[in-house]
C-alpha cells in the first residue's frame, strides 16, 4: 500500500475514532454527496473534476489535526507551535492535502462510474455515527469538533460517504465473487507453483533472542555435519530434528513451513527450492547458523483455506493497489490558487462557517488567557499589599 493511500485510509479512522461512534440506532437522516457550491476558486481538477479551495484547506487542516494527535502520544503538545516541527512538517502539507482530494475524487469518479449504490449497512454506519455524537454532545459542540479537523457540515457528510464509497468499491473488487477475485482454481494453482513446504533442523551461531553468539561458525559447521552423517546413515530426519534443531519456531511448526520467494533468508529459500520432495540438503550457511533442509510434499488441499487470503492477495493485490494505481494514473492539474494556501494561512481558505467557528473559539481563549493573567495579577498585588500589612504590623509591635 503507497503512503498516500495508508494516510488517506488512517484519517478516517482517526475522524471516526475522535468523533466517538457508539451503538447504531435508527437515524432520521441519510448522507448523500453533496458538492459545496461556494464559489471558492479552483485549486485543481482531478479527471477534470473540480476541487475547490475550500475543500482542499479542509483535508489541509485535517491532515495538520492528524500529525497534532500523533506528536501527541509522543509527548509533544502543540507541533504546530514548534518553530522547527512546524517548518518541517509543514512543506508537507500541501502534498498530503492534494493526495486527499485526489483519492476523494477518484473513489468517487469509480463508485459513479459503476452505477454502484451503497448497501442498507453502509447508510446506516456513517448517518448513525453523526446522529449519535450529536445526540450526545450536542449540535453546536460537534460542529466546533468537526470544525477542527476543518470540516463544516456538508463537507464532512461528503468526507464519510466517500469513506463509504471505498468500502463498497472494496466489495465490488474484492469481496465474496468480487470481480477481481481470482478463482479457486487459479489460486490453487499459484499455490502450486510458487510455495514451498520445508522443515529444516537449525544448529545456531546466535542466540535468536539476543543476537550473541553461542559458538563458533566452525564449531556449529561440526556439529552440523555429525547430525547430517546421520541422516545419510539412515537415521530418522524427524527424530534427530526434534533431538537436536535449534529453530526456536519448531515446537509452532513441528511439520515445518510454507512459505514463497521472499518469506526466508535467501539461503534458506534457494536450499530448499533446489530440493527434490522428500529430499534433504547439505550444509546450508546463513546468519543463524547452518541448516539441514528437507523438502516435504506441498499440502495444496490441506492448506488452501489457511492460505487463500493470502494468495488473493498476492494473484489479483488489494483495493489499495488497485486506488494507488488509479491516483498515479489520475490527470491532476493545480491552478495558481494551489500554491498559495500553505499551512500557516490555510484557515483563510477553510469554509465560512469553519472560520467563524474557529475565529470564535481563538476570540475565547484570548479571553480566558486575559481573565486568568487578570486573576493572577489581582492575587499578586493582594499579596503585595497583605505583605506590606504584616511588615507594618511588625514595625509597629518593634516601636
Amino acid at each position: 500500500m503507497s503512503k498516500m493511500v495508508q494516510r488517506a485510509v488512517a484519517l478516517v479512522v482517526m475522524l471516526v475514532v475522535v468523533m466517538g461512534g457508539t451503538i447504531w440506532g435508527v437515524s432520521s437522516m441519510t448522507i448523500h454527496y453533496q458538492p459545496l457550491d461556494s464559489g471558492a476558486p479552483v485549486v485543481m481538477t482531478v479527471n477534470g473534476d473540480e476541487v475547490c479551495a475550500d475543500e482542499y484547506a479542509g483535508y489541509m487542516l485535517y491532515n495538520m489535526a492528524y500529525y497534532a494527535n500523533m506528536y501527541a502520544q509522543f509527548g509533544m503538545t502543540d507541533v504546530w507551535n514548534d518553530e522547527y516541527a512546524a517548518a518541517t512538517l509543514g512543506s508537507s502539507m500541501p502534498q498530503a492535502a492534494k493526495d486527499q482530494s485526489v483519492y476523494a475524487r477518484v473513489v468517487l469518479q469509480k463508485f459513479n462510474e459503476l452505477g454502484l449504490k451503497l448497501t442498507y449497512d453502509q447508510e446506516k454506519q456513517m448517518t448513525q455515527l453523526r446522529q449519535d455524537t450529536i445526540d450526545s454532545m450536542g449540535y453546536d459542540a460537534f460542529a466546533k469538533q468537526i470544525a477542527n479537523f476543518g470540516f463544516s457540515d456538508q463537507s464532512y457528510n461528503n468526507f464519510m460517504y466517500i469513506s463509504q464509497c471505498y468500502n463498497a468499491l472494496n466489495e465490488y473488487y474484492y469481496g465474496e465473487n468480487g470481480a477481481n477475485v481470482p478463482s479457486d482454481e487459479d489460486l490453487r494453482q499459484y499455490f502450486a507453483d510458487n510455495y514451498i513446504a520445508a522443515k529444516h533442523i537449525l544448529i545456531s551461531t546466535v542466540d535468536s533472542t539476543t543476537g550473541e553468539t553461542i559458538r563458533t561458525d566452525e564449531e556449529a559447521k561440526a556439529e552440523a555435519q555429525k547430525i547430517l552423517d546421520r541422516i545419510n546413515a539412515g537415521e530418522d530426519y524427524d527424530a534427530l530434528m526434534n533431538e537436536y534443531s535449534e529453530d526456536p519456531g519448531l515446537a509452532g511448526n513441528p511439520d515445518g513451513y510454507i512459505f514463497t520467494e521472499g518469506e526466508m533468508v535467501t539461503e534458506f529459500y534457494d536450499g530448499a527450492k533446489a530440493l527434490a520432495e522428500d529430499e534433504v540438503s547439505g550444509l546450508i550457511k546463513s546468519d543463524y547458523g547452518y541448516h539441514i533442509i528437507k523438502r516435504v510434499p506441498l499440502d495444496v488441499d490441506g492448506q488452501f483455506e489457511n492460505y487463500k487470503g493470502m494468495l488473493t492477495t498476492a494473484v489479483a493485490g488489494t483495493m489499495d493497489d488497485l486506488l494507488t494505481q488509479w491516483m498515479q494514473e489520475a490527470d491532476v492539474q493545480t491552478t495558481e490558487t494551489y500554491d498559495e494556501i500553505t499551512y500557516q494561512n490555510v484557515r483563510d481558505y477553510l469554509p465560512a462557517e469553519v472560520q467563524e467557528i474557529l475565529n470564535a473559539q481563538d476570540a475565547a481563549s484570548t479571553d480566558d488567557a486575559a481573565a486568568t493573567d487578570d486573576a493572577a495579577d489581582a492575587a499578586t498585588t493582594d499579596g503585595a499589599a497583605a505583605a506590606d500589612d504584616a511588615a507594618a504590623e511588625t514595625t509597629d509591635a518593634a516601636e
